[in-house]
């Protein structure tokens, strides 16, 4: 039977010289490097052929990776100038390189001598050449243990951060063993108008989903510079103005800020965004206040409004932003309106 004649699928020529290369690249990679080698499914290919995941001396599977594209042919090794060999990029696969999360190696392989040169994809490094770009292989960077450095350069620092979280789980403990977070406000923070000491330790009280839960209406704010000022802290212009620029900033105050007997800021919030407030002459070191109920009703809306924003960006349940509506009409009306359940 003369099989040149026979009805047979033929192999393409070209598919068999890429498999040669990815043949080549995989024993490299994982005899020399010592990486692991995962080829990216042909149905998967946009121009990047596969990835080396990086591991560490100890065998440690570091997260680390690098892509790559890789050309397998003598053809690849024709097109030369005085540094190395003139890679051709087709357009299509430009903007998904630029926008890719990981640094990308074009990889030339002779199948014949087995020569394999690679140089990282940098957009900066191309020219246009008609209707694709071009970049080119330098000739002198072999792909080989020697290479193993300069590779690891491209990925950053592989570091351990097992002990770094194991601090931060710590922090989380110790900030759900207390019912009460303060935040005291200096001075010279107030007088600057510096928000962001306490914006980024608000921050880091809602660094996860058990730490808002847990201090749901347990956070406080302080002014104990103040302390021995004869006025009140809405009396005074400084710190009434800064409340109510604070104010404005976020939504968390109706959910992080306690509304009971001992909470301060949200009682000082309240008094300084009232037009009408009139105080009374203290007694024994107490004092009223008289204000229009209007503006009580609004301040009230106010912080519904503000709750509402923040249910949606944390997730809070329907249920809890009842109750703390419930809270909120509660504690400014002294008790005379209810919400209900």
């Amino acid at each position: 039977m003369n099989l040149e004649d026979a009805n047979f699928p033929k192999i393409n020529s070209a598919g068999l010289t890429g498999r040669k290369g990815i043949a080549i690249l995989k024993d490299k990679v994982e005899n020399k490097l010592n990486w692991l080698f995962r080829e990216t499914h042909l149905e998967d290919d946009f121009g990047i052929d596969g990835h080396l995941d990086i591991i560490s001396d100890d065998g440690k599977v570091t997260g680390k990776s690098i892509a790559f594209q890789l050309k397998t042919g003598e053809s690849f090794f024709n097109e030369k100038n005085d540094i190395g060999y003139i890679f051709r990029g087709n357009n299509k696969h430009l903007n998904y390189y630029i926008n890719y999360p990981l640094p990308i190696l074009i990889i030339l392989i002779n199948p014949n001598t087995r020569k394999i040169v690679w140089e990282l994809f940098d957009a900066t490094k191309t020219d246009k050449a008609k209707n694709s770009w071009k970049m080119t292989i330098p000739e002198n960077k072999n792909l080989n243990k020697k290479a193993k450095k300069l590779l690891l350069q491209h990925v950053g620092p592989i570091t351990d951060f097992s002990s770094q979280l194991e601090e931060e789980w710590q922090i989380n403990e110790l900030l759900k063993k207390h019912n009460r977070i303060l935040f005291q406000v200096p001075k010279k923070e107030l007088l600057e108008k510096n928000f962001q000491f306490l914006f980024d330790g608000l921050e880091r009280i809602q660094a996860t989903t058990d730490l808002i839960i847990h201090l749901k209406n347990k956070v406080d704010i302080s002014f104990d510079d103040y302390d021995f000022d004869e006025r009140e802290l809405f009396e005074i212009p400084e710190v009434k103005e800064w409340i109510l620029e604070l104010f404005k900033m976020s939504n968390c105050w109706p959910y992080l800020m306690a509304m009971d007997d001992a909470g301060g800021f949200m009682k000082t919030a309240f008094l300084c965004h009232l037009n009408t407030l009139k105080k009374n002459k203290a007694k024994k070191g107490k004092f009223s206040v008289n204000y229009e109920k209007q503006e009580v009703m609004e301040f009230i809306e106010l912080n519904w409004h503000k709750l509402n924003l923040y249910s949606d960006e944390k997730n809070i349940s329907e249920k809890v932003n009842r109750e703390i509506s419930n809270k909120i009409v509660y504690y400014f009306t002294n008790g005379e309106v209810e919400l209900g359940a």
